[in-house]
């Protein structure tokens, strides 16, 4: 047992080392020639705003000073009671580009951004749509960039991790619970040739995709009930034949998703659970994945368990060996991975922490979402 245990762990080390490595070799080749990317066609920047009169004008401004001129920004105010739609009137007044649109009441069957962002996409005239949050900040590059990269990658949807602020230390390991992706999860490079849903990935602070493309898939109705809005978009895409593409975004805009523990902990464990794919297959290989990602989340401390116990039984020598080294292999790569998206080398050391934190986020999740409670969003219960 102990030997299976460590063999695991061991396993799980190398294919995090091969595929976080292929995953940054493909990130820079795609992006390394990236240069100002001159296009004509307009680009509706599209920005769902629920309540946001703390971020929406900082957002706002910073899309105003593109590179990429030929844009319109709209923002859509979904049904806020703060000051957020006054905001963007004086913004709208200073600028022809800026359009207010009032979101309608929430239709049944819909969760809230998704219905905010259909109607975005009905509004809007560009070419090209960015999706992205009002607590986003964007650099002058941002849409030129996204650009770059569809045209090179020859994509119809990007989307990609942008540069995370955080308050505090403990926030900054919470939200780097996204490092599981690229870290463990996702094959990038094979994903770009091959399109498998499971493995479509998107964030919704960058969300960039071709009007043709979003008017093929009949804009957000088939996806509208669904919790998790922009993976559930990404797959959509590479099941119905549209190139989506994931890449690096810290060069393009920073976020600051949440401004306290409990806010992103909310957040994350709902995202978690919607990306999860229902049913019974899918729920017996997610508990194997919990499992496992259990072990590894204790692998640092097992690795020292098992040489302890070396000093008086050869019998662990081995599952001390496999286990330091798998531990080795993965928490090195962790931090690697977290320096390269951005992160603090210091939340970079905490990777069992975090590992462990996606388990217990995902068995809060289910609990509530099969005892029926769902999860409060601003101020809305998604079911």
């Amino acid at each position: 047992m102990n030997l299976l245990v460590s063999t695991i762990i061991l396993i799980v080390g190398i294919w995090s080392f091969f595929l976080y490595t292929s995953n940054r070799r493909y990130f820079d080749r795609i992006t390394k020639h990236w240069e100002a990317f001159e296009s004509e066609d307009l680009v509706t920047v599209a920005i769902p705003a629920r309540n946001e009169e703390l971020h929406i004008e900082e957002c706002v401004r910073s899309l105003q000073h593109q590179k990429h001129q030929n844009l319109e920004i709209l923002v859509l105010d979904d049904n806020s009671t703060d000051a957020t739609a006054s905001l963007v009137l004086e913004l709208q007044k200073q600028d022809s580009r800026i359009r207010l649109i009032t979101g309608k009441p929430l239709e049944d069957g819909w969760t809230g951004k998704l219905f905010a962002m259909q109607q975005l996409y009905e509004a809007g005239k560009g070419s090209y749509i960015l999706f992205t949050d009002a607590d986003t900040r964007h650099t002058p590059d941002s849409i030129s960039y996204g650009l770059f990269l569809l045209a090179s990658q020859k994509g119809e949807m990007i989307s990609g991790y942008p540069k995370q602020i955080t308050r505090s230390l403990a926030l900054e390991v919470l939200v780097s619970v996204m490092l599981f992706n690229p870290a463990l999860f996702v094959p990038f490079r094979l994903q770009a040739s091959l399109q498998w849903p499971l493995f479509s990935m998107a964030i919704g602070q960058y969300l960039m995709i071709k009007r043709e493309a979003l008017i093929s898939l009949g804009g957000f109705i088939p996806i509208k009930g669904q919790i998790c809005d922009d993976v559930a978009l990404a797959r959509l895409c590479a099941k119905k034949g549209h190139k989506q593409l994931f890449a690096p975004m810290q060069t393009a805009l920073q976020c600051e998703m949440f401004t306290t523990f409990s806010q992103g902990w909310k957040s994350l464990e709902r995202s978690i659970i919607g990306v999860v794919k229902q049913g019974l297959p899918g729920f017996l290989l997610i508990l194997l994945i919990v499992l496992v990602l259990l072990l590894l989340s204790f692998a640092p401390i097992l690795s020292v368990v098992f040489g302890v116990l070396a000093f008086s039984n050869q019998s662990y020598m081995l599952p001390c060996i496999f286990s330091l080294a798998g531990s080795l292999l993965l928490f090195t790569t962790w931090k690697r991975c977290a320096t390269y998206f951005g992160f603090s080398p210091q939340s970079g050391r905490f990777g069992p922490l975090t590992i462990l934190l996606v388990v217990l986020m995902y068995l809060n999740g289910l609990f509530l979402r099969l005892s029926g409670r769902g999860f409060l969003w601003k101020g809305r219960v998604i079911s």
